[in-house]
């Protein structure tokens, strides 16, 4: 009996050195579906050389699978004379060309943002596949305000299948950018054997400690979080441990916001971790707080929940899909200053609702987002866009 070969689809991304970036994204999808398709990770990524600007291949590994990266560059003389868009072309070029080469069946666009959503549209066109636009992230809630509304438009007309990370991104795809495919939802997932489960070396806290996972930017909402830890400690002894780095264009800004706070003493900056590590810090607090301006189903909420910890949340995106409040965790509107440090009080006052909101959101982490339904969504979508599968 013959074997049907799997087919081969190149996962388009940027690649990314961010706390749960786009990079181990991708790199664990591509794991994930390699009993059913050979995903080829292809990451497109700007150069520096000059001397790149037709655009250049190199073969790469992302985490432990046989990839590539391809660079093209802009001339300086470009900037002088006003700009050019031939770098965008020069990578069109040579992905249609990688792609003939490698035989692929389909692209996949991982990350609808920039450049990337109608790159890998006029390279499917090129080449004759079909395509498969991912909106990651906060994909729908940022880079829809600027340039880059017109190419998201034409790639999700172009898209077999377009997939979004909640219902109300869903319902935002649909009804703003009316691509021609159908859309399709799929959450993240957590798979705690990614994890090592030995405690990590702290430096001395209080006795309660409020935590905070992620790569610390606006959109995390960290001037909610600080605004709260202040109220807090006026009345309690606390720390603040924030676990991440901080996105080096507003470190500044949040480093001097940090150094101007009373309780900047409390705060605890731990900086990058490995991620296989980040359950252990988790693990050393009491109450996890995510009070995101918008987030899509973030992974570092998962961590959390499969650490069994308390959680307070923002209501935004898909989060309160993958919290239910008073059962797994509380959300809040954390612009609502109030509200929210009343939420926090709540579960530094209460260990048995800690653990009673900590155990729920274990087990539904466990049981519905799991690694076996994420493969199930993939599988849809990727039939969706015609893949034998």
């Amino acid at each position: 009996m013959t074997t049907r070969p799997k087919p081969r689809v190149g996962l388009i991304f940027e690649e990314l050195e961010q706390v749960g970036g786009l990079r181990v994204a991708s790199a664990r999808h591509a794991r994930l579906m390699s009993g059913d398709i050979d995903v080829i990770p292809i990451a497109i990524k700007d150069s520096a050389n000059e001397r790149d600007w037709p655009g250049v291949v190199e073969e790469l590994e992302y985490g432990g699978q046989r990839g590539f990266r391809i660079r093209a560059a802009d001339l300086r003389s470009d900037a002088l004379s006003g700009g050019s868009h031939l770098r965008q072309y020069a990578f069109t070029r040579t992905l249609v060309r990688l792609a003939q080469r490698e035989r692929l069946d389909a692209l996949h666009v991982f990350g609808a943002y920039g450049a990337r959503p109608l790159i890998g549209a006029y390279a499917a066109v090129q080449a004759g596949l079909p395509l498969i636009l991912s909106f990651r992230g906060v994909d729908l809630d940022t880079w829809v305000f600027g340039p880059s509304l017109a190419q998201l438009q034409v790639a999700a007309g172009v898209a077999r299948v377009c997939v979004c990370m909640n219902t109300t991104a869903k319902r935002v795809l649909e009804g703003l950018l009316r691509p021609a495919g159908p859309v399709l939802v799929s959450h993240n997932y957590i798979d705690p054997s990614d994890f090592a489960t030995e405690p990590v070396a702290l430096p001395p806290l209080a006795p309660s400690v409020i935590g905070c996972v992620g790569e610390f930017r606006r959109i995390v909402g960290l001037d909610f979080l600080l605004r709260a830890f202040e109220t807090l400690t006026e009345t309690r002894d606390l720390s603040l441990l924030l676990v991440g780095p901080f996105r080096p264009v507003e470190a500044h800004y949040y480093t001097a916001l940090i150094d101007s706070l009373r309780s900047a003493p409390r705060i605890v900056r731990a900086g990058r971790v490995e991620h296989t590590r980040v359950l252990g810090y988790m693990h050393a607090c009491d109450v996890l707080a995510f009070p995101s301006f918008s987030d899509g189903s973030p992974n570092k909420l998962l961590e959390a929940m499969a650490a069994g910890r308390a959680i307070v949340a923002a209501d935004v995106g898909g989060i309160p899909e993958m919290i239910r409040d008073g059962v797994d965790g509380l959300l809040v509107d954390p612009s609502d200053g109030a509200a929210f440090v009343r939420a926090l009080e709540s579960l530094l006052d209460d260990p048995t609702l800690r653990q009673r909101l900590g155990s729920s959101a274990r087990e539904r982490a466990l049981s519905e987002f799991n690694a076996e339904r994420a493969r199930r969504d993939a599988l849809e979508y990727y039939r969706a866009a015609g893949l034998a599968v």
